[in-house]
């Protein structure tokens, strides 16, 4: 394991994992933003993190500089990181994954990270995605799954999330990690949540809520999501007034706003805002008259 740095000795016990990669089936970075929820509200604890050097290319994915409290400079290198948590009532812990997708020597990279895996134990797989689809941001994000353990996927099955994949192509690493998984006998469940195909830029917390519902429900967690639904909430009403904004400052608005000068920026923003707000106002009251 030269490419793991561990910080803590890991437990042995831990039979469950679950993974989320940025990049390929991240649409709306739904399954790492759904991780980095788990992370907190699991308050789980740094176990290991994989040595970037010899898995990414730094021109396609860049380290990034921070400023500390005190105003020093430091270089945030790309993670892939493993947490650890362990429950007080004796119940079996997670260990839980997540990293992007690396540009070298996947192959390497999917065994460090399963190396790890089997030395905590793990005898099974969560994999969490997102892809773009052709669903509406007005309808709940739907989350369909396929498992290779036959108790899980009855259980798919039973609450109509069962859905066995004929896809045929390109693929990315939480697929080479599966695969290798299966052939050193670990089972595996790959959840996959739809993100609307035309916010591909945008996060995408109302998919993230539905891939952390169904993950709680498959592995009896109590997880406290009412921050995700203000998040989804605030995503909402940001699409709303952009909508109404865009209705309410039409092509022709802003010609005649350059014909006749342009305005202060905070002044237009202010303006457009108003007349969005006020246009949503009224079909909030409308709709409860």
């Amino acid at each position: 394991m030269d490419a793991v740095e561990f910080h803590r000795e890991p437990p042995s016990t831990v039979p469950t994992m679950v993974t989320a990669f940025g990049g390929w089936i991240d649409a709306g970075e739904a399954a790492t933003g759904a991780m980095r929820y788990l992370v907190r509200q699991l308050s789980a604890v740094p176990l290991a993190s994989i040595d970037p050097e010899d898995f990414f290319d730094f021109t396609q994915v860049r380290p990034v500089v921070r400023l500390t409290a005190e105003g020093e400079r430091t270089i945030r290198w790309p993670r892939s990181a493993f947490w650890i948590w362990q429950p007080p009532e004796g119940r079996a812990g997670l260990l839980l994954f997540r990293g992007l997708e690396p540009q070298r020597r996947w192959r390497a990279y999917a065994t460090a990270l399963l190396d790890v895996a089997a030395r905590c134990g793990v005898t099974r797989i969560v994999s969490l995605g997102a892809l773009l689809a052709a669903v509406p941001h007005t309808r709940p994000p739907r989350v369909t799954g396929s498992s290779t353990d036959p108790t899980w996927h009855a259980q798919l099955e039973a609450w109509g999330m069962s859905r066995r994949s004929r896809y045929e192509g390109p693929t990315g690493i939480a697929s080479v990690v599966l695969d290798a998984a299966r052939r050193r006998g670990m089972a595996s469940l790959t959840l996959m949540g739809q993100a609307p195909h035309y916010l591909q830029r945008v996060t995408n917390p109302a998919v993230s809520r539905a891939l952390l519902t169904a993950v709680t429900r498959l592995l009896d967690l109590e997880l406290d999501v009412v921050w995700l639904k203000y998040c989804v909430a605030s995503r909402c009403l940001s699409m709303i007034v952009a909508e109404q904004a865009t209705k309410a400052c039409p092509p022709h608005h802003w010609a005649r706003l350059a014909t006749n000068g342009p305005l202060p920026r905070d002044q237009l923003v202010i303006e457009t805002l108003m007349i969005a707000l006020g246009m949503i106002m009224g079909q909030v009251l409308m709709d409860h008259v």
